[in-house]
């Protein structure tokens, strides 16, 4: 279980992130701070953590401040800020992530895989022995509940309205991002291709190709959109084989 303590002078952003948390499986809330003169006075006779999560402008003590005083008090060490500026100063303290405020549970649960990779024993009962690449993200159809997502099982994410379906192996889920957000939030890497604006598609999900119209293995098909024909082309390119026999 991920021990963590908030510190934020702003109720508002400390009570979005209990609901992130709560939200999040393995990870429990040990205390949170309005106020930073507090924080330091309790956290120094506490046991350490495994995260404090440190906003940067505060009354009477910044968190730049504070996070010197407490930083052997955590394993990992998160700033949230409203504020870019603070980005550099946050890491000459040797901060492990930087959350821009406002952020999204996606960014949120992608920070807590990159700095506790490890699952617990329950978990990995689930998790494939070979696949321990996942996300988090909270699916509209299951009441906004967090669920683990297996790169593995992705078949597509399609633009949904204001949402994005990500279509699975066995279930659709509705989260509420854009396509944008999962290309700059998720770890795509080069199994996935975008071939029109409404669609990022699993390369391994690529049922057939009829000329520029793709079909998946869900059966969702849809025609490669003009802007991305040179990136399918090249795709083509790289991908079919022929045979260099004479006819």
């Amino acid at each position: 279980m991920i021990k963590c303590i908030a510190i934020d002078d702003e109720l508002s952003s400390i009570e979005g992130l209990k609901k992130y948390i709560s939200d999040t499986p393995n990870i429990v809330l040990v205390n949170s701070f309005t106020d930073p003169i507090i924080a330091l006075k309790e956290i120094s006779g506490m046991e350490p953590v495994d995260v404090i999560f440190l906003d940067i402008n505060m009354p009477q003590i910044s968190g730049i401040e504070l996070s010197k005083a407490l930083r052997s008090k955590t394993k990992k060490l998160i700033f949230t800020t409203s504020h870019q500026e603070y980005a550099f100063q946050a890491f000459e303290v040797d901060a492990d992530a930087y959350l821009l405020k406002p952020y999204s549970y996606a960014r949120f649960a992608l920070i807590l895989n990159r700095m506790f990779p490890e699952v617990s024993e329950k978990e990995q009962e689930v998790v494939s022995k070979n696949e321990g690449d996942y996300f988090l993200v909270k699916n509209k159809e299951e009441e906004y509940k967090a669920v683990m997502v297996h790169y593995a099982n992705i078949i597509a994410f399609e633009s949904f309205h204001n949402y994005v379906k990500i279509h699975t192996v066995g279930k659709v889920i509705i989260a509420y991002l854009s396509l944008k957000d999962v290309r700059e939030q998720l770890n795509l890497r080069r199994q996935f291709i975008q071939l029109h604006r409404a669609y990022i598609v699993s390369i391994n999900q690529i049922e057939h190709i009829d000329g520029s119209k793709i079909t998946l293995s869900n059966k969702l098909s849809f025609s490669v959109g003009d802007i991305y024909m040179n990136v399918f082309r090249d795709f083509i390119a790289d991908k079919l084989i022929i045979s260099n026999r004479k006819k």
